[in-house]
């Protein structure tokens, strides 16, 4: 599994990220998937069970509204909530994809 992006495209329209790896695969993320598992310290606190993650109910209609890159090794979210402290490192960002998730679709949104 290679966590190198090649290619980056969030269509703000879509509510989609996607990223293509030098492995050759394509994760896709849904924009309410994203703010839902985001790593950052609010949402999820310094420590396991610290803070209590965002529910499913809470962000299901959140939208990515912009991306930034952080680095060479991460992206900053915007959402519509106003919600913009989250890193999203491209490993992290692997290890999430939908697509290699159990109980989701392919965007990422529970089923």
């Amino acid at each position: 599994m290679s966590t190198d992006p090649t290619a980056i495209r969030l269509d703000v329209a879509e509510n989609l990220l996607t990223i293509d790896w030098s492995d050759g695969h394509v994760s896709t993320y849904d924009g309410a998937y994203l703010r839902w598992v985001c790593p950052c310290a609010k949402c999820r606190g310094h420590a396991p069970g610290e803070v209590e993650p965002p529910a499913w109910d809470d962000v299901k209609e959140v939208r990515a509204r912009g991306a930034s890159g952080v680095g060479t090794y991460a992206l900053g979210l915007e959402f519509t909530d106003g919600h913009d402290s989250g890193i999203y490192s491209f490993d992290w960002l692997r290890e999430v994809c939908p697509a290699d998730e159990d109980g989701l679709d392919e965007r990422g949104r529970p089923v």
